[in-house]
């Protein structure tokens, strides 16, 4: 397997609107080329002027490129002025096959960069540009075994079960939250996915009741838009969470983390996985303390490494100790800001 990597430095766009009304508008411009492995790969940036403002990359091989099949991964990342990699800012692909019958191949990361990382001096060059490492790893393509006389299609169990639990058929067991909502759902599907509910709906169920309609356990502490994203014991995945909402305390970023709560408190390690995962893009200077103490809370190493990537950055470290969460951070966590303390001296050790 071939792999090489290229440092693309792009001029930071001006981010407004062209018109007095302000029509948000995308703007395209080709920022690198190069022949990689026989191919000659072209890198796009194209700025959204919306009220945000973000940048998205292109890769692609134009029209008449691919003269043999192949088989590639990808990988692009903000960098800082040491060049290294900025994790909540990097996306990658995994291997996939690209054949000759396509005409036109191409890969985009959507908003990978924000209006807010540009203006930020750790990432911003002197005159005015930013770098993006680009990763490519070639190997021999992957050809496909000979076609068979039946093809399997994927598993589409998660849609049966999903729909079990809408039309409520056969349901044995309902949980009431805070509010008076209530959620019917099958004792056996959740005891298969969550030891916790084993153990509650199959032991003694201190919490439950007996009703003609069924057993009915009581939860008081969990907001009904959370427990009702315990779907995912059903269809293995979660809804996308509104990334359009303006107010923090409704937003994606508090959305993300009562749900892994929930997850830490059933047991679903891989929704847990999933909340990190979303978390871990949205770690800003307001928001590193609070994920530092959830990560800590709840048994989250990935998160807490993302962010202490983050604060691996002087001027993120400088500004996020002038907060309130520094503060708080100290005398809630203070074994998290010991562990971070290391990190940062291990970092420098090394630079």
């Amino acid at each position: 397997m071939a792999s090489e990597h290229h440092l693309i430095k792009i001029a930071a766009p001006q981010f407004g609107c062209p018109t007095t009304t302000c029509t948000p508008y995308d703007s395209t411009t080709s920022c690198w080329s190069s022949n990689i492995g026989g191919y000659d790969w072209q890198c796009n940036c194209t700025t959204h002027h919306s009220s945000r403002g973000t940048v998205s990359l292109t890769l692609l091989l134009p029209h008449g490129n691919i003269r043999e099949p192949l088989n590639a991964r990808f990988k692009f990342s903000l960098v800082d002025r040491e060049c290294r990699p900025v994790l909540s800012r990097t996306r990658a692909s995994s291997f996939q096959n690209w054949t000759t019958t396509q005409h036109r191949w191409e890969w985009t990361c959507d908003d990978i960069i924000t209006k807010d990382d540009l203006e930020q001096p750790e990432y911003r060059l002197d005159d005015g540009s930013f770098t993006v490492r680009f990763d490519i790893a070639l190997k021999p393509f992957a050809a496909k075994a000979t076609d068979a006389f039946v093809t399997v299609p994927p598993s589409d169990l998660h849609q049966h079960l999903g729909n079990l639990l809408e039309c409520k058929e056969g349901t044995d067991v309902t949980f009431q939250v805070a509010g008076g909502d209530m959620f019917p759902a099958h004792r056996c599907v959740l005891a298969a996915r969550s030891p916790v509910f084993r153990a509650q709906l199959f032991g003694e169920m201190k919490e439950s009741k007996q009703t003609a309609g069924g057993v009915i356990i009581e939860i008081e502490d969990v907001e009904a838009k959370v427990f009702g994203s315990l779907r995912f014991i059903y269809t293995d995945s979660l809804p996308e969470a509104d990334e359009g909402v303006a107010d923090e305390d409704d937003g994606p970023m508090v959305h993300y983390q009562h749900l892994l709560v929930a997850a830490d408190r059933y047991c679903l390690e891989r929704m847990k996985l999933i909340c990190q995962e979303k978390l871990c893009s949205h770690i800003c200077i307001d928001s590193v303390a609070r994920m530092l103490a959830l990560a800590d809370q709840h048994h989250c190493p990935g998160l807490k490494e993302a962010c202490f990537d983050f604060l691996s950055s002087s001027t993120n470290l400088d500004l996020f100790t002038e907060t309130d969460g520094f503060e708080v951070l100290t005398n809630s966590c203070p074994a998290v800001l010991k562990e971070l303390l290391a990190k940062l001296a291990t970092v420098l050790i090394f630079e």
